[in-house]
């Protein structure tokens, strides 16, 4: 089984609040609660509001508690009574009346009436129940495999042990495929649903679904969830995975080397230099475990007309970015930001940051720019595979004529 690891990154700061509705769209909602096996105490709401989430707290009295706000259409909340994993749920909220009755220990077994996106949700776990039961179980199973495969000495066993692992990991993979088949059909038969818009996000971001099929499938839903912050967020992404696929030219982008304090632009490089883009996190392992061989290959290509742009993303902390880069010895590359201004918020973003064209939703990953800007290779994750991809095609682009 090929090895690759890889960090999903989660651009909620970012991207949750580009695409939310003006507060003049906001509608009010009320959710009325009540908890059986709690006269008192605090209890949390967190949801998406019109700019950021908004995370609410009121007491809770006589097993009765009220909250109030206002949202401009469904979203995902959640519910958090004492800190742990049993007094905390999540539901779709909207405009409206909401009743939903809790459990002490038991929140997931919520009761809930007024939100017709959470009827929809339950509509879909009925489907997915029998199959969930059986992943549950055969990912049960390979735990305590893969528990007995550490303490295993005898290799008859062991290879017992991986091969039925290996059966499992197949079975699995079968599952998930019938899951998802059940997601899509879910999806086409109810455009005009937020349950469809969330399940599709999760297509989109875990690139279950090629990109063509992304679009087609986005286009069949309702105009009115097209419309959506969510709906928005896919439409924004389609277009991100078309420029930066394989046989896209590569579209241009300008930011601040944060080592020499100078302007980048990829129009710099086209026509002259092969460039390697490569998004990475100063906290990211498998990203700087790329970065011996990189420097390997920037090192025998470099003269030959070979740059590298460092892309790092989600990096807050400038002090422990540099630490990372002079530790592992990768100053000779450029070093720019994902989005210039990011931390700053949505407002900040423009049409020159590399967020604005290029898709990416884990780290590590390279994207390989020949000299006439056209992108010829997309590696996601750390693997040798990867590695040996990259070098084949560095090596034909720098044969020796």
């Amino acid at each position: 089984m090929k090895k690759l690891l890889a960090i999903t990154l989660l651009f909620s700061s970012l991207i949750i609040s580009a695409f939310s509705q003006t507060i003049k769209d906001a509608k009010p909602f009320t959710l009325n609660g009540e908890i059986i096996g709690e006269d008192s105490g605090k209890i949390v709401l967190r949801y998406q509001g019109q700019s950021k989430y908004i995370m609410d707290t009121v007491s809770v009295k006589n097993e009765a508690f009220v909250f109030k706000g206002n949202i401009s259409e469904p979203t995902r909340a959640y519910v958090i009574g004492k800190a742990n994993d049993l007094n905390t749920t999540n539901f779709y909220l909207e405009p409206g009346v909401i009743n939903i009755r809790l459990t002490v220990d038991k929140f997931n077994e919520f009761k809930m009436a007024g939100s017709k996106t959470q009827e929809e949700q339950e509509k879909l776990n009925r489907l997915e129940k029998q199959l969930f039961m059986r992943i549950n179980k055969l990912r049960s199973e390979n735990s305590s495999k893969y528990d007995s495969l550490k303490k295993a000495a005898d290799k008859v066993v062991l290879n017992k042990l991986k091969t039925s692992l290996d059966e499992n990991d197949r079975r699995l993979s079968q599952l998930n495929e019938q899951l998802n088949k059940i997601r899509s059909n879910f999806i086409l038969s109810n455009p005009k649903s937020y349950v469809s818009l969330d399940l599709l996000q999760t297509f989109d971001k875990n690139e279950v679904i090629s990109n063509d099929s992304l679009k087609s499938v986005y286009n069949k839903l309702d105009i009115t969830t097209q419309n959506s912050r969510v709906g928005n967020i896919i439409k924004q992404d389609i277009r991100k995975k078309e420029n930066s696929r394989i046989g896209s030219m590569a579209p241009d982008f300008k930011a601040i080397d944060v080592l020499t304090n100078k302007p980048v632009s990829y129009s710099e490089f086209k026509g002259k230099k092969v460039v390697l883009l490569d998004f990475w996190a100063s906290w990211c392992g498998p990203c700087r475990a790329a970065f011996p061989h990189l420097k390997n290959l920037y090192k025998k290509y470099h003269s030959k007309g070979f740059e590298i742009i460092a892309v790092f993303t989600f990096d807050f902390n400038k002090k422990a970015l540099i630490s990372a880069i002079e530790k592992d010895g990768t100053g000779n590359w450029h070093h720019v930001p994902f989005a210039e201004r990011y931390t700053e918020g949505p407002a900040y973003l423009t049409k020159d940051d590399i967020y604005e064209n290029y898709f990416v939703q884990a780290v590590p990953l390279q994207i390989l720019i020949n000299k006439d800007g056209k992108i010829i290779g997309r590696w996601k994750g750390y693997s040798i595979e990867n590695e040996k991809g990259l070098d084949k095609l560095l090596a034909e682009l720098f044969k020796e004529n």
